[in-house]
C-alpha cells in the first residue's frame, strides 16, 4: 500500500519541480537580449607574419562571427610567457590608432 501512495506522490514532485525550472529559464529568457542565430562558428585558416624573422605561417582557427555587425573574432587558448593560461575571443581587424 505505502509503494502505491509513493508511486503517486513521485510524479506529482517531479513535475511541480519540472514546472518551476521552466518557469525560471522563461524569466531568464525574457529579460535577455538573445538573438537566435546571431552568432555563427565556424573553422578556417589564417595566415600571421613574424615582423622579427620576416616569415609567415598559415593556421586552423574557429571563428565566430556576428551577423549583425559583420565583426569577426578568432578563438584563442594559450600560455603566455609568465606561465598564465588565457583564452579569449580576439577581434580579427587590425585597428590602427592615429
Amino acid at each position: 500500500m505505502k509503494l502505491k501512495i509513493y508511486l503517486i506522490i513521485i510524479p506529482f514532485i517531479i513535475a511541480s519541480a519540472g514546472s518551476s525550472v521552466n518557469a525560471q529559464s522563461r524569466e531568464t529568457k525574457d529579460t535577455s537580449n538573445s538573438q537566435p542565430g546571431r552568432y555563427q562558428l565556424f573553422q578556417g585558416t589564417y595566415t600571421s607574419l613574424d615582423l622579427r624573422r620576416h616569415e609567415t605561417s598559415t593556421h586552423v582557427g574557429i571563428f565566430l562571427l556576428d551577423s549583425r555587425t559583420g565583426n569577426v573574432k578568432r578563438y584563442v587558448n594559450k600560455i603566455d610567457e609568465q606561465g598564465k593560461y588565457i583564452e579569449t575571443w580576439l577581434p580579427t581587424e587590425i585597428s590602427v590608432e592615429k
